[in-house]
């Protein structure tokens, strides 16, 4: 360090044996530690230890409890500025074990007093982040912006810039154990999004059960819902992880301090409804809905997306749901494109083309197309082709349309799709496909194609109850073929009391990949 920033570090007004001074008290603290401990380097001096506390204490276990540091010492230049990095390392600790609310007050004064200070403003806004506030920590953001262009004529302020895009795709950037698992969510998410879904779902598989390891259930909640991936499709595609998912969101949701942030809460319990797909278990639908309605009270649009898209999932549990599914879709693309959440603009679209076809406004949906694959193109999410792609051979049905539609990487939609498209557009059941979970509906046609009407009722009475997704009509659309087929009254009038609430809907048309016609 300089003679020079010593002395301007020492005094405001510098008095006229300054030099002096100074050097005397490096030969005193020479005496205490030693003569090589301060070594002269040109017009200055450098510290030459081994170890010093305070530097020890950064590197190994910054105290996140302390106070104000340096606060019996007078308020001097060096200690302003070396006060307010301690300030901030001391944040960033407790931001990094998420505990960002207990933050916000603090940073509030801290960015006020130091309002040229990037960094100050940065760090409050994540705390307000991790308190569920995204509008507010987003206008800090902009405030500090405008403010420091202005005063000194920046084109661009690049760490709150970053901030406020970590920000706005939940991506905040942390470092440490706590921001490791989080992060490897986030990445998990992006991979998704971009079309490794089955490695994707991996990663966020192993970061949740670690975290659950570490006893935190904050940590867990937030490394849960850092996944955020929009669903369009009901059927998991892996039942048997995404079982394991709600258990562990149902007990971190227990778990939670009271105190916990509201958003954090909201986008849990949606994680609940989106995980818990295809059932009628009452608690799934009352997760959803809670989740919307905690969304709408916060007024973040980032949330109430989330939540939205949990409730088109849950709106599965009864059928001829799809005009409720049409206003749903209508509101995410009205909040995702008003507050640049591209990914759920991308999901309203997918949702609005499937709950027109389903109700055969075919001119409507393929203005969803339209607009959902341009989105697709800007930001680069692949396997939206594959939904639209299944929507123009719906609308020209033909057997090597639907054998060269490539669903590979998405196990949920690709079990058992193409038998059942093959059966929509009037081909024979084929015994060598691959039917999936839609294996027992099968069964019986194929007994019948071989003549035997005993095995075929026997088959038929073993038919199961079709689960709450985008095949429920489709398959009672099949069950009441084969009752028909087999003269079952009793099958006939379990599939009409089924498909009663769906009459006037395409069966199927909720794919907006497949239609077994009107349902009459």
């Amino acid at each position: 360090m300089s003679l020079n920033a010593l002395i301007d570090d020492l005094w405001e007004d510098p008095p006229a044996g300054a030099v002096g001074a100074v050097r005397t008290f490096v030969s005193e603290l020479r005496a205490a530690l030693g003569a090589d401990a301060i070594a002269t380097v040109g017009r200055g001096y450098a510290l030459r230890v081994a170890e010093v506390d305070a530097w020890r204490l950064e590197e190994e276990s910054f105290p996140v409890s302390w106070g104000e540091p340096y606060a019996d010492l007078d308020p001097s230049p060096w200690v302003l500025q070396e006060r307010a990095r301690l300030l901030e390392l001391r944040a960033r600790a407790l931001l990094d074990q998420g505990r960002g609310a207990s933050l916000v007050a603090e940073l509030s004064s801290f960015a006020a007093a130091h309002p040229w200070r990037e960094k100050a403003h940065v760090l409050l806004a994540h705390a307000l982040f991790q308190d569920g506030r995204q509008v507010e920590a987003l206008e800090v953001l902009r405030e500090a912006r405008g403010r420091l262009m202005g005063r000194f004529g920046l084109d661009a302020v690049p760490d709150l810039d970053r901030a406020e895009e970590d920000i706005l795709r939940h991506a905040v950037t942390r470092t440490g154990g706590y921001a490791r698992l989080r992060s490897a969510s986030v990445v998990a998410g992006q991979a998704a999004l971009t079309g490794g879904l089955a490695l994707a779902q991996a990663q966020r598989f192993a970061a949740v059960a670690e975290a659950e390891r570490l006893g935190d259930p904050l940590l867990t909640a937030r490394v849960l819902t850092a996944y955020d991936v929009p669903a369009n499709w009901t059927v998991s595609d892996d039942a048997a992880q995404a079982a394991v998912l709600v258990e562990t969101a149902r007990r971190t949701l227990r778990l939670l301090p009271a105190d916990a942030p509201v958003a954090l809460r909201a986008r849990l319990l949606a994680v609940i409804a989106l995980e818990h797909r295809g059932t009628r278990d009452a608690w799934a639908w009352e997760a959803a809905h809670e989740a919307e309605r905690l969304a709408r009270e916060l007024g973040d649009p980032a949330v109430l997306a989330v939540a939205l898209n949990a409730r088109f999932v849950q709106s599965f549990q009864r059928p001829g749901r799809s005009a409720e599914r049409g206003a749903i879709a209508d509101e995410l693309i009205e909040v995702a494109a008003r507050h640049d959440l591209p990914a759920y603009e991308i999901l309203g679209h997918l949702v609005a083309m499937q709950a027109h076809s389903a109700l055969g406004a075919f001119e409507a949906a393929a203005r969803h197309v339209t607009a959902v694959e341009q989105l697709a193109e800007i930001h680069e999410t692949p396997l939206v082709r594959v939904f639209t792609q299944g929507f123009r051979v719906m609308r020209a049905p033909d057997e090597a349309g639907y054998r060269t539609l490539d669903l590979s990487g998405m196990p949920g939609v690709e079990a058992g799709f193409l038998p059942l498209a093959l059966l929509s557009i009037g081909l024979p059941p084929d015994p060598l496909l691959d039917w999936g979970p839609y294996r027992p509906w099968a069964q019986p046609l194929l007994h019948l194609a071989d003549g035997d009407v005993a095995a075929a009722r026997r088959a038929a009475a073993d038919l199961p109850t079709p689960r709450a997704d985008h095949f429920y009509e489709v398959l009672w659309t099949i069950t009441a073929h084969i009752a028909r087929r087999l003269d079952d009254r009793a099958l006939a009038e379990a599939a009409r009391e089924a498909l009663e609430p769906a009459r006037g809907e395409i069966a199927g048309g909720t794919t907006a990949m497949i239609g077994f016609g009107v349902i009459q």
